[in-house]
């Protein structure tokens, strides 16, 4: 234990007029939702930190609502990856129950919330690049002249420059909004251990409707944990340009386009992780060729 250690304040708000009270008193307050993350993290507890105030968002009831209709599903921020699958895997995005089931057993399923994956520190999780690639909305709270304000926002908009999930000054996400999408291309795939090699991992997720030969409304994100988000909408144009099947050449032609704007994102890529993605595209693409090839034209 650390010497003169003292235990932090834990708020416990019922409701978000409570949230919005405390935060207004304590605008240095960590949320806390699930906590799987927090607790995996050097020096979690016990905390360095004098007299620290954490909220703690699981008695607000308004953040575990779950309601759908035939267009989109909306979840609160509260709401576990274990309960968007048992409510919602028979209607939601197949690259979506594809990133939650490779996130872990049921042990970390079952605490970890959906506001909770987007909202990490210093560290991007696969989720957000997800959301991202099916162009998911989120619902941001936040303090204005002393008052608690919300907005619906693409999640591209909460992306910075470094590509992480920024909100605004004591922001949060309250809902998010996921709609069902037609899109008869689905992939998500992850190499390598977000949690133990970081440095080393990357994930994508990628969506579009294969009409023939064309893509339409393709959408690709690249998540590097320790780095952030890589999506752009000129990623996205490039692959809506393509004719399938792709020749070799014209998957390399491919690949170095794709790198330019990774590498004008990102100088900090290991080697492995560009290995790693050029694997992902290639495989991507090798997929979308099969199924140029051999669907017929009323079913691409």
């Amino acid at each position: 234990m650390y010497e003169g250690l003292s235990s932090p304040n834990i708020h416990t708000p019922a409701n978000l007029s409570e949230y919005a009270s405390i935060i207004l008193h304590y605008p240095a307050s960590s949320l806390w939702a699930g906590g799987t993350f927090i607790m995996s993290r050097p020096d979690s507890y016990p905390s360095r930190r004098m007299n620290a105030e954490i909220i703690y968002l699981g008695e607000i009831e308004e953040l575990h609502r779950f309601q759908r209709n035939d267009r989109f599903a909306e979840f609160g921020a509260m709401v576990t990856l274990d309960e968007i699958l048992n409510t919602g895997k028979a209607v939601l995005p197949k690259v979506l129950i594809e990133n939650i089931e490779s996130i872990g057993s049921r042990l970390i399923t079952r605490r970890a919330t959906i506001g909770g994956t987007i909202c990490t520190e210093g560290f991007t999780t696969s989720f957000p690049g997800t959301l991202i690639a099916l162009d998911a909305m989120a619902e941001v709270r936040f303090i204005k002249k002393k008052r608690l304000h919300s907005r619906w926002m693409q999640l591209t908009r909460l992306l910075d420059r470094n590509g992480r999930i920024m909100l605004p000054p004591q922001g949060m996400i309250s809902r998010v909004r996921i709609a069902f999408t037609e899109k008869n291309c689905q992939y998500f795939t992850r190499i390598g251990s977000f949690m133990l090699e970081p440095d080393e991992a990357v994930s994508a997720a990628f969506t579009g409707t294969l009409d023939q030969d064309i893509l339409l409304n393709p959408r690709i994100s690249f998540t590097y944990p320790s780095i952030g988000i890589c999506y752009s909408r000129d990623i996205d144009n490039i692959f809506s340009s393509l004719r399938f099947p792709l020749d070799e050449t014209e998957l390399g032609n491919l690949e170095g386009m794709v790198f330019t704007f990774i590498d004008s994102f990102f100088q900090g890529l290991s080697e492995l992780q560009k290995v790693r993605t050029a694997g992902i595209l290639r495989s991507i693409i090798e997929d979308l060729n099969v199924r140029a090839l051999t669907l017929p034209s009323d079913e691409a």
